[in-house]
């Protein structure tokens, strides 16, 4: 298993979704710690980094992944300022993909929802469901 966890946060920082396989053991509490720590130093680092000529949304990202000696934190940035992020164990792979695909569900599933309102935690058991699939599709192609 790779993929231990998978975050979404809102604009402003807040977890609106989490999403654990059976190897993780984090608390409640914990998984809001990392994800507000996760945002505010994403927050920090698209402040220092150089600016880029153009303005583009891309030069204001933060961080996209970051990688320590047992994990890698990995990001996918929208042009919304939602924050789709998954926690990898070795060996490391790309899972750009897999954050793009949980975002195309997040808009197909969430937003598209008239019963959803902005920036409150997600708890659709479609979404769950397609995230689930994603992340099994994901691990089968690492096979």
């Amino acid at each position: 298993m790779v993929v231990v966890s998978l975050f979404v946060l809102n604009r402003n920082g807040s977890l609106i979704y989490s999403y654990e396989t059976q190897g993780s053991h984090l608390s409640s509490n914990d998984k809001i710690r990392l994800s507000s720590t996760f945002h505010g130093i994403s927050a920090i680092a698209a402040q220092i980094s150089p600016k880029r000529s153009g303005g583009s949304f891309s030069s204001l990202q933060g961080i996209r992944t970051l990688d320590a000696d047992t994990f890698r934190l990995q990001c996918f940035h929208t042009a919304t300022g939602v924050k789709i992020f998954c926690v990898l164990l070795p060996p490391y792979v790309d899972a750009d993909l897999l954050l793009r695909q949980v975002y195309a569900h997040y808009s197909d599933f969430v937003l598209k929802n008239p019963f959803y309102e902005l920036d409150m935690p997600i708890r659709f058991e479609t979404f769950e469901k397609e995230v689930q699939r994603s992340l099994a599709e994901f691990h089968a192609r690492l096979v």
